[in-house]
């Protein structure tokens, strides 16, 4: 999917128009409420998305989904919270708290995954590495107005590699914005450069003989080098009163898994 970047670069070299240049503003002042600006000011947000499908990585984590966000930020160190809930009951709920320092567009954090499903009384002040639902990672990336490239690896937590050893499952996404059409576009690309954490499933089925099964091995984001995300997405930003409310389509890919989903997402930004 190196070809989505291409393309992403080739479009990038174009003026400014005046629309454009409201569309960089609007983004310095989020860069300014998520504290990546020189403010001395304490800034904070809040927002919503709603999306049709919760896709993260390359994997699906969910249908139908709500996810709030809020945070608080000042002279480029700042702590958010993420949360999000589906509509089907089978369906994880999540909250994850970040603190990020960011400077001269590098950036540097740490990131608390919490997710149902692992603890069987999905505990959240649980904290053992094996059976709790907390995981940890540690990121650091740059950016500029070209682009940005991140690399993230967990270091706590259920992420064990299938043969018993700490996975430090690894990620590392570059993403190209651009401007086309009165559309603002992200082009994504990530990759895994070793095995991930994994386990064992074991699938059983019917015969002539009687019952059989097998051991199918599943990774968190693959067994080497993968890529296993590839997405394009198309946001048109529109405002309703007070209220910011981009609408975004994306098209997110995993080449590693051979699968493919359309997303549709509204998000509420009040002013």
């Amino acid at each position: 999917m190196v070809w989505l970047v291409l393309a992403a670069l080739i479009l990038l070299p174009k003026p400014a128009t005046a629309q454009e240049t409201q569309e960089t503003q609007e983004t310095e002042e989020a860069e300014d409420l998520r504290g990546t600006a020189k403010s001395n000011k304490v800034k904070a947000y809040v927002s919503a998305d709603l999306v049709s499908r919760y896709m993260w990585r390359g994997m699906k984590l969910g249908h139908v989904s709500l996810q709030p966000e809020a945070g608080i930020a000042w002279r480029g160190l700042s702590l958010s919270a993420m949360g999000s809930v589906g509509i089907e009951k089978d369906d994880a709920e999540e909250l994850d708290l970040t603190l990020q320092y960011q400077r001269w567009g590098v950036k540097i954090g740490v990131t608390d995954y919490w997710t149902t499903g692992n603890d069987p009384d999905d505990r959240y002040f649980y904290y053992d590495a094996k059976k709790g639902n907390h995981q940890f990672e540690g990121f650091l990336g740059y950016e500029c107005k070209y682009g940005s490239i991140t690399a993230y690896t967990m270091f706590y937590g259920y992420d064990w590699k299938i043969n018993g050893n700490r996975a430090y499952s690894t990620f590392i996404e570059l993403n190209v914005p651009f401007y086309l059409a009165g559309i603002d576009w992200d082009v994504s690309v990530g990759i895994t450069p070793f095995e991930s954490a994994g386990y064992v499933q074991r699938i059983y089925f019917d015969t002539a003989v009687g019952q059989q099964y097998v051991d199918r091995k599943e990774y968190f984001y693959g067994n080497g080098f993968t890529c296993n995300m590839a997405s394009i997405r198309a946001t048109k930003r529109l405002k309703l009163g007070d209220v910011k409310t981009p609408v975004f389509v994306e098209l997110h890919t995993n080449p590693y898994l051979q699968k493919a989903n359309l997303v549709l997402g509204v998000s509420v930004e009040p002013f």
